[in-house]
């Protein structure tokens, strides 16, 4: 047998050109399911924060006054979700995020709720107007740009210098797939998420993985698209990627 042909089983030969097909279509089915996964992490967690504040908002609980309601709420909740990090100073934060944006138009709100919750923290931090909100929010998505890059780009007042296309959407879904594979790490790492979720970061991250390998491996033995023993071989290949 040739060097550049891999023997899968007796009676099927699969070349390096074929077999990198069917490795990167796989490869892209997982980044595909870690995306979804993340998106739907990122905006469940982020409109629970949202109704938090918007709580805090709607009852008036201001910190000239209210600082001992919030206290008492973060210590109870703490008590009760110890690892979410539930502390005065998020509350506060949450409260923030609600009144900076809840009059703003949809548009701005869709692109900030698929934040990670750390970026958002920095853009309301910021004194900056909606359409350079918006400008961050759509660079953060298409370029996966790190806290530190977004702030970078704030010093250097970036909004100011790039055109706004203030009738396009966000393009989420035409982003490069190793862009959207950034996005994913970075929510999946998310110190605030993984609090949230009650989970320690190596703990979530191996599940999440071999979950997501596991539904592939179970996809593809569904449509029998190739031989079991190719299909084993792939998901061993995958589980010792993801460990």
């Amino acid at each position: 047998m040739s060097n550049n042909a891999l023997q899968i089983t007796d009676k099927t030969l699969f070349n390096e050109t074929e077999y990198n097909s069917i490795l990167n279509t796989t490869l892209n089915i997982i980044e595909t399911a870690r995306l979804n996964i993340a998106r739907s992490i990122n905006t469940t967690i982020t409109a629970a924060y949202w109704e938090i504040g918007k709580i805090l908002h709607e009852r008036k609980i201001e910190a000239t006054h209210g600082s001992s309601v919030v206290k008492r709420l973060a210590e109870d909740l703490k008590q009760r979700y110890p690892t979410m990090g539930m502390s005065p100073r998020q509350l506060w934060d949450m409260k923030k995020f609600y009144e900076r944006f809840y009059n703003t138009d949809t548009k701005l709100r869709q692109a900030v709720a698929v934040l990670p919750w750390g970026h958002i923290l920095k853009l309301t931090n910021k004194t900056l107007d909606d359409n350079a909100v918006l400008f961050y929010a759509n660079e953060i998505i298409e370029k996966s740009w790190s806290r530190d890059l977004l702030l970078n780009a704030i010093k250097m007042q970036m909004h100011k210098h790039s055109s706004i296309n203030k009738n396009s959407d966000n393009n989420f879904n035409t982003t490069l797939p190793a862009i959207q594979s950034e996005y994913a790490n970075e929510i999946f790492k998310s110190n605030y998420n993984l609090g949230f979720l009650s989970v320690s970061e190596p703990i979530k991250e191996l599940e999440l993985k071999r979950h997501i390998v596991e539904k592939i491996k179970q996809f593809l033995l569904e449509i029998k698209v190739l031989p079991i023993l190719a299909i084993n071989t792939y998901y061993n290949m995958a589980i010792k990627k993801v460990e």
